[in-house]
C-alpha cells in the first residue's frame, strides 16, 4: 500500500531548531523566525517563546513602555492646560490655579503641618484597609469553598454593597462617636465587601478540574488551598485590593471631614470651611499622591509577584 494521501501536508513545514526547509526541502523564508517551541509560523503576540525572548532582549517592550510613559504624560498634561484654562475664567474663589495651588503646597510641605496630618491619614487607612480587606478576603475564600455558607453571607453581601458611604458614617458616628477607631471602621466596613466580592469571584471560577483531581488523589486541604485555589484566586484578589484600596482612601477622607478632628480629610474640611481655596486644592494634590505611591509603590509590585507564582503555578 502506498503513502496515506494528506492533502495539507506539504503545505505545513516542519521546523527544526536552526532549520528553516520545509518538508519538501525548499527554501521557507518567514517574515518572523521559526519558533522552535510551537514548530509553526506564528506572529510575536502570540508566541510565548518569541515574546519572552523579546522581553529578555528589552527592546520592543522597552518602545511600549516608553510610548505609554509619553502617552500618560500626555494625559497629564491635557489635566494641567484644561485646569489653567478653568482658572482663567472662573471666580479664583472657586478655582485655584496651578501655580497657586503649588505655592500652597509649598508652604504646607515647608512646615509640618502636612506631614502630620498625612501621617495621620495613613495610619487610618492602613489599618482600616488591612481589616477589611483580610476579613472580606477570608469571608470570600470560605465562602467559595462551602456553598451554605455562601447562601448565608449572601444578605450582609447585598446591604453592604447597597448602603452608601455616608450613611456608613453616620450611622457609624451615632455608635461610637468621634475619633480613630470611628474612622478605621468605616473604611474597613466600606472596603469588606469589595474584597469579599471578588475573592469569592476568583474562588468560584477555579477551574472544576483542578479540583476534582484534588480531590481525586485526596490532597490535604491546605495543599488544595496553596496550589489549586491560590493561584486562581491571587489576580481577582489583587485586583479587588486595588479597587478596594481607592474606596478606602475615599472613604477615609468622607470620615476625616465628619467624624475627626485630624488628618488631611479634616484639613480639607477646614480649608474649605474658611475659604481657603489654594491650600483646599492643595490638599486634593496631597491625596493624589498618597494614592499614586500606595498604587505604584506597593500594589503593582505586589501584582507583579502574584503574576508570576501564578504562572510558576501553571
Amino acid at each position: 500500500m502506498g503513502r496515506p494521501w494528506r492533502p495539507f501536508a506539504s503545505l505545513r513545514p516542519t521546523w527544526l531548531p536552526g532549520c528553516t526547509l520545509s518538508r519538501r526541502g525548499r527554501a521557507w523564508r518567514p517574515s518572523i523566525p521559526p519558533c522552535p517551541t510551537c514548530r509553526r509560523k506564528l506572529s510575536e503576540a502570540s508566541c510565548p517563546t518569541m515574546a519572552s525572548t523579546t522581553s529578555r532582549n528589552g527592546a520592543r517592550p522597552a518602545t511600549g513602555r516608553r510610548r505609554r510613559l509619553l502617552y500618560g504624560l500626555g494625559g497629564g498634561a491635557a489635566i494641567l492646560v484644561g485646569w489653567q484654562l478653568l482658572s482663567l475664567y472662573l471666580n479664583p474663589a472657586i478655582m485655584a490655579s496651578p501655580a497657586d495651588t503649588a505655592v500652597a503646597l509649598f508652604k504646607l510641605a515647608w512646615g509640618s503641618k502636612l506631614w502630620i496630618e498625612v501621617l495621620i491619614t495613613l495610619k487610618r487607612l492602613v489599618i482600616g484597609l488591612a481589616v477589611g480587606a483580610a476579613a472580606g478576603g477570608v469571608l470570600g475564600v470560605a465562602a467559595g469553598l462551602e456553598a451554605r455558607l455562601r447562601s448565608f453571607l449572601e444578605p450582609f453581601r447585598w446591604v453592604g454593597m447597597t448602603i452608601p458611604a455616608v450613611i456608613i458614617a453616620v450611622l457609624a458616628m451615632l455608635w461610637f462617636g468621634l475619633g480613630d477607631f470611628t474612622v478605621m471602621f468605616i473604611v474597613a466596613l466600606i472596603v469588606l465587601p469589595t474584597m469579599y466580592v471578588n475573592t469569592l469571584a476568583g474562588v468560584l471560577s477555579v477551574d472544576r478540574r483542578l479540583v476534582e483531581m484534588g480531590q481525586v488523589y485526596r490532597f490535604p486541604r491546605r495543599l488544595m488551598l496553596t496550589e489549586i485555589y491560590l493561584p486562581g484566586v491571587a489576580s481577582p484578589a489583587l485586583a479587588g485590593l486595588t479597587l478596594a484600596t481607592g474606596i478606602g482612601v475615599r472613604a477615609v477622607v468622607l470620615a476625616e471631614v465628619l467624624a475627626a478632628m485630624s488628618g488631611v480629610g479634616h484639613a480639607f474640611s477646614r480649608a474649605m470651611s474658611y475659604l481657603e481655596t489654594p491650600e483646599l486644592y492643595a490638599w486634593v494634590v496631597v491625596l493624589l499622591g498618597l494614592m499614586a505611591v500606595i498604587e505604584f509603590g506597593f500594589l503593582r509590585p505586589v501584582k507583579r509577584r502574584a503574576m508570576r507564582w501564578r504562572k510558576a503555578a501553571e
